[in-house]
């Protein structure tokens, strides 16, 4: 109870320490001499509002109901309730209206952090590098991109929706690498992280809300894309096939790309399919490296977001390949234990000795070179511990790891789906950019084989690509008189190709 009564105490004396704001008056005069609506509205020409500072307000020239009396016709009494609050004011909802003193699970947490779990430590940053921040019922979560912190003590820093502070920090842990568990705040907005609470903290990020029931169903983060392979058909491919396959959103990590790729991935978000979340923060790590932090932010990211979430690159496709489930999502139907959290699935490796093409040029050529088309020479399924990839329940894993959770709030940690059900197809890229054992683990795998998707897939999946790609990449023209017509209306400017034309007839 004291403990409230100093939060309280120290509330109060924040806002009796505020600076008071003295309001001007203010008079509203006219440019026409009108006194009535009928007046304003007859005008035949525009009535223009003079808005004036008055120095001293007992000396006003017109009355306030004279002042105030004469409005156009469309003008409203009363300010719309939606509207009616000042810059200074921060409107609090009811699921923000939330304070906690601690954070769930405290106990477990310290356990996994004695027995190093989730420790990587191997990068130098000398900051956070926050990368997201969302809220749940009972918590705020924080990711970073810093992968050296582990367990050190760090405090939570809270803003309100103008980024001033709220003056009740939060002590915790970084705990494990690259996440942070923080209490809540009523009114909190935005958050920030700090080694102590006399350093000024990073830049705060918002806090997004995972507040409701989880608006997806199943979605699907993609592995940071990163390196000098074109990429716009493999995520065209990807992002298509597993809608196909049932998920409704994606998380797209993103490193870098080329200008042509990305405007695919921009397209995708115009329609709301995926949300792009930049890696980088000002310490350096080569492109690979980003892979742990991703992982990370994704698990907590589709927390309360999504029931189930498929965690995987750029190159693997998850194929089922029972008659019972022929999607990813009817699968997914079927598994009613609530301790089934992670759905542990084996790889067949798919040799793919080329890169896939910079652009678009025709149909014929994109269908040549889709993935399924070009490459279907299929390994023999590996093992349940060699690379595997897994589809989990975010809120019921503890720490994530690149192919399977290291520790689970509830539920079993492994639940290996049988190959018999389903594998994941890895088009695996054989020019060995960065893993140069890559391809030896590969062949082991060996005899190879044929084995084309299934054939309604195939269909589908190659009508969507079509339609894609060509929906961004094939603009339609125009003449060059057309194009001439234009540049005319746009101040008198000349099309180069109407330019080239008039040099051309001089010549």
């Amino acid at each position: 109870m004291d403990l409230i009564i100093g939060r309280m105490l120290s509330r109060c004396t924040l806002l009796l320490s505020l600076p008071s704001i003295i309001f001007s008056s203010i008079s509203i005069t006219f440019s026409q001499n009108v006194k009535t609506i009928e007046e304003v509205k007859n005008a035949t020409s525009e009535v223009v509002h003079y808005i004036n500072l008055i120095d001293k307000p007992n000396k006003l020239k017109k009355s306030k109901n004279e002042a105030t009396s004469l409005y156009n016709s469309h003008f409203n009494e009363k300010e719309d309730s939606l509207f009616d609050f000042k810059s200074s004011e921060c409107q609090v909802e009811e699921w923000n209206n939330i304070y906690t003193d601690s954070i769930p699970n405290q106990e477990r947490h310290k356990e996994w952090a004695e027995e190093n779990l989730g420790i990587r430590k191997y990068l130098y940053h000398d900051s956070f590098a926050l990368l997201g921040a969302f809220v749940y019922t009972d918590q705020i979560i924080v990711t970073l991109t810093a992968e050296n912190q582990f367990n050190n003590t760090v405090y939570c820093r809270y803003y309100d929706c103008r980024r001033r502070e709220i003056p009740d920090q939060f002590e915790t842990v970084v705990n494990p690498e690259s996440t942070v568990f923080c209490a809540r705040r009523p009114g909190a907005k935005y958050i920030s992280i700090s080694k102590n609470l006399e350093e000024v903290p990073e830049y705060s990020i918002p806090i997004v809300p995972r507040i409701q029931k989880p608006p997806h169903y199943f979605t699907v983060c993609m592995a940071t894309l990163y390196g000098d392979e074109p990429k716009f058909l493999q995520i065209v491919d990807f992002i298509e096939y597993y809608k196909l396959q049932g998920a409704t959103f994606f998380h797209i990590y993103l490193r870098n790309v080329t200008d042509y790729d990305r405007v695919l991935l921009d397209d995708y978000v115009r329609t709301g399919d995926i949300e792009i979340i930049k890696m980088h923060d000002h310490h350096w790590r080569d492109d690979f490296m980003w892979h742990n932090a991703q992982i990370n932010d994704c698990h907590h990211r589709n927390k309360y977001f999504s029931k189930w979430t498929a965690v995987i690159d750029i190159d693997e496709r998850i194929e089922m390949r029972s008659d019972s489930y022929k999607t990813i999502t009817s699968f997914l139907d079927s598994i009613t234990d609530p301790n089934v959290v992670n759905l542990h699935f084996k790889v067949q490796w798919i040799i793919k000795p080329d890169n896939t093409p910079a652009r678009y040029e025709n149909e014929k050529q994109l269908i040549q070179e889709m993935m399924f088309h070009k490459y279907q020479n299929l390994s023999q399924v590996g093992s349940f511990w060699n690379q595997p990839k897994c589809i989990i329940r975010p809120e019921k894993i503890g720490i994530m790891t690149i192919h399977a959770p290291l520790a689970t709030y509830s539920g079993m940690r492994r639940s290996l789906v049988n190959e018999s059900i389903g594998v994941v197809r890895h088009y695996r890229n054989v020019q060995q950019r960065v893993f140069a054992g890559a391809l030896d683990r590969m062949m082991v795998h060996a005899p190879f084989s044929i084995s084309p998707i299934a054939q309604w897939i195939d269909n589908w999946l190659t009508e969507k690509i079509l339609k894609r790609v060509k929906w961004v990449y094939d603009v339609v023209d125009v003449t060059c008189d057309q194009k001439q017509r234009i540049y005319q209306i746009h101040g008198g400017l000349n099309a180069s190709c109407w330019l080239e034309q008039q040099q051309k007839k001089m010549n």
